[in-house]
């Protein structure tokens, strides 16, 4: 008895089996049939149109593997229309540049192809990240415009802005070989032997989640910090990003391998020391009085000037500091992301805006001007706490001191001279 009905409790299995198999063939057979007509009249009919008339005919119109979408923008304006005027406005960068960012990213983004259909090509790469990185508009604008998904433009800006940081950062933000001619241009602007000016700037960020307070700023919302260091045209030379907006410019710059650099002296090629009476000053960074004192960074005097010297020395210091200022507001204007709430995961919010100031850098080197609608932007630089200007008393105070001083000095007497003469 027992045997007998484990016979057939197998045989009705196997029976059952044979029956799920049939049925997934079948499945399979039908499913293979509506792809290959799917495929034939999205291969058959260019336009989007007539796509979707076709499709809605079947009885899934959901499921298909291409979704129908246009490249008209971009294939048949952008790519033939527009002149270098139009590019500049939406892209802030003329086709030309444009080319060579393509060329200099090709290893890594371009793509294998495939038998299933045709990968987006890397100059399309490029221009869906540059639009977006320019506009400050959310992934699905730029879905809809450039004819991908939300996803891909998601990812496109993602591989777009870490090749970025691989290939050209290095090759882009730096001092470079032409010393001389950063402190020649600094010079003009009243301030001798300098190579940069250095501020800091909040960027805008999602919340990360789970984590409310870590990248609260004074000013209610979260944010990452970038320390920028630019010579007298507004060129980044350095950029430190990605420290938590709670965090003072202060303690940011103390930290930064920037400062780390300059203390040691290997940060400028050769470190060219000069001897003004009798006090050896390095190449100078200039910032504003929240910053520690160091024997390379020129701070003002404050409220602490008891000198016309000193006045004339805080009143050229603001005006060649001030590029530093103009940068940030610059690169807000070029790159419209960073001026609100960046749509990125923490974990790529870095490789983001990095990339801005790489690409900022290759603007400003081409000498492509800001145009159309972004002529002023709020830089939202770090505000400054009461009681901040004058800082505890360290090993790098007194030096600080008697550079400046001298600096102070050295500047009275060639503007004496110069009215003398």
């Amino acid at each position: 008895m027992y045997r007998s009905y484990s016979r057939y409790i197998a045989r009705s299995n196997r029976a059952t089996a044979r029956y799920i198999s049939r049925r997934r063939r079948i499945r399979h057979r039908l499913c293979v049939k509506a792809s290959l007509h799917r495929r034939r009249i999205l291969s058959v009919a260019n336009d989007p149109s007539v796509q979707w008339c076709a499709l809605a005919e079947l009885d899934d119109p959901r499921d298909y593997w291409v979704y129908p979408r246009s490249n008209h923008w971009w294939d048949r304006i952008v790519l033939q229309v527009w002149d270098d005027h139009e590019w500049i406005c939406r892209f802030r960068m003329s086709r030309t540049t444009f080319r060579d960012l393509v060329a200099a990213l090709r290893p890594r983004l371009e793509r294998q192809r495939t038998t299933m259909r045709e990968p987006i090509s890397v100059e399309k790469r490029v221009a869906v990240a540059v639009w977006f990185l320019a506009s400050g508009s959310s992934y699905q604008v730029a879905s809809d415009i450039f004819g991908v998904g939300r996803s891909t433009v998601s990812n496109l800006v993602v591989e777009f802005c870490l090749a970025v940081e691989l290939e050209l950062l290095s090759k882009t933000v730096h001092l470079g070989p032409h010393v001389g001619r950063i402190m020649d241009g600094f010079l003009k602007l009243g301030m001798p032997h300098c190579i940069g000016a250095i501020d800091g700037t909040h960027i805008p960020i999602c919340s990360p989640g789970g984590k409310p307070d870590q990248y609260g700023n004074r000013k209610s919302f979260s944010s990452i910090l970038l320390q920028g260091t630019v010579d007298h045209r507004g060129r980044f030379i350095d950029a430190e990003i990605g420290w938590s907006g709670r965090n003072h410019d202060a303690f940011v710059f103390t930290h930064s391998a920037f400062c780390v650099a300059m203390d040691s002296g290997s940060f400028v090629p050769g470190n060219p020391t000069i001897c003004v009476d009798g006090v050896h000053v390095p190449p100078l960074v200039l910032a504003d009085g929240a910053y520690p004192m160091r024997r390379w960074l020129l701070k003002p005097f404050g409220r602490y000037a008891e000198t016309e010297a000193h006045r004339k020395f805080d009143r050229c210091l603001s005006r060649a500091r001030n590029r530093v200022e103009c940068a940030f507001g610059r690169l807000k204007a070029r790159f419209r992301c960073l001026s609100h709430r960046l749509l990125a995961r923490e974990k790529n919010v870095v490789s983001i805006v990095t990339a801005c100031v790489v690409l900022h850098n290759l603007c400003e080197d081409m000498g492509h001007e800001i145009v159309g609608e972004v002529a002023s932007v709020d830089p939202l630089l770090i505000s400054r706490a009461a009681g901040q200007d004058e800082e505890t008393v360290d090993n790098h105070l007194e030096q600080g001191k008697a550079v400046r001083e001298v600096v102070a000095s050295w500047m009275a007497r060639g503007f004496l001279q110069g009215q003398n003469n």
